[in-house]
């Protein structure tokens, strides 16, 4: 017997979460194509700064931690409101979303606290 019963508004929470996520998704590809279209050549390197090495190397790094994490994750599967949920493809991309948002907070952690000894 099935005792959870939906949301009144889970729909709209669904379509709203969808819209999101397109919204999101578009203002990035937009943001790259400007940003990639309208370089200048004097822009790789901003006061002795590689800047442009950095954010290949950043934005390179992002997509390879995304497919590793995706690579390394769970199958196993998992009980949600009573049903079990064996859709291997929605696990790994859970999990990748989850292990991904671990490490680039740890980066950011790591990062904040080299920089501040630094200076």
């Amino acid at each position: 017997m099935n005792n959870f019963i939906s949301p009144a508004i889970a729909d709209v929470m669904l379509g709203l979460m969808y819209l999101a996520i397109a919204a999101a998704i578009l203002t990035t590809a937009f943001s790259v194509w400007h940003g990639l279209r309208f370089r200048r050549k004097g822009d790789d390197v901003v006061n002795g700064v590689p800047a442009g090495k950095i954010g290949w190397i950043v934005a390179i790094g992002f997509v390879i931690c995304l497919v590793l994490t995706f690579a390394m994750a769970s199958t196993t599967p998992i009980m949600t409101n009573g049903q079990l949920l064996t859709d291997t493809f929605w696990l790994r991309v859970a999990d990748m979303f989850i292990y991904t948002s671990i490490i680039l907070i740890i980066g950011c952690f790591v990062s904040a606290i080299v920089s501040r000894f630094r200076s």
